[in-house]
C-alpha cells in the first residue's frame, strides 16, 4: 500500500491534471444545487475557480459557505473509477489573493487570455474552497479502496 506522503502526492498531481469540479451548495432557503466549474488547485488541496457573481453557486456561497465538491477521472470502467470527495467552506478572494488565483487559472486554461474569455474572466469573481475533509477513491487499488 501506498505510504501517506505518497498518496498525498498522488491526490495532488490528480487535482492539478483534472478540470472540471462539480460543486454542490445550499441556497439560504436550504435549496440545494450543482454546478460543474473549471478550477485550478493550489497544490493544497484547496479548489478555486471564476464565476459570476449572478451565479446561482456564487449566490448561495454568499450565503452560506458551507459547500462540498467531487472530482473523478473520466473513465466508465468500475475498476478505474477513482477521484476526491471534498467538503468545506468557499470564499470569495479579492485582492492579491484574486491575482494569484487569476494567474494560476490563466496557467491551465491558456484559452482564457483571448477574446471573448479574457474581458469576462476580468469581471468575474475568484472563489476558493477549502476542504475541512476529504476522501480519496481509487477503485484501480481494489474495488471499494478509499482513504479519508
Amino acid at each position: 500500500m501506498t505510504g501517506a506522503m505518497d498518496l498525498e502526492q498522488e491526490v495532488s498531481a490528480f487535482l492539478a491534471i483534472c478540470r472540471t469540479a462539480a460543486l454542490a451548495t445550499v441556497g439560504g432557503q436550504g435549496r440545494p444545487h450543482g454546478a460543474n466549474v473549471q478550477y485550478v488547485s493550489d497544490g493544497r488541496w484547496r479548489l478555486s475557480w471564476v464565476s459570476s457573481a449572478a451565479a446561482a453557486h456564487s449566490e448561495h456561497l454568499g450565503e452560506r459557505a458551507a459547500c462540498a465538491a467531487t472530482v473523478y477521472a473520466h473513465d466508465d470502467r468500475p475498476e478505474m473509477i477513482h477521484g476526491v470527495q471534498l467538503r468545506g467552506e468557499a470564499e470569495l478572494v479579492t485582492g492579491d489573493e484574486r491575482e494569484r488565483v487569476l494567474d494560476l487559472y490563466r496557467g491551465k486554461y491558456p484559452f482564457v487570455a483571448e477574446e471573448p474569455y479574457a474581458a469576462a474572466i476580468d469581471k468575474q469573481g475568484g472563489y476558493r474552497l477549502t476542504p475541512t475533509w476529504l476522501r480519496w477513491i481509487d477503485n484501480r487499488r481494489g474495488f471499494g479502496f478509499k482513504v479519508e
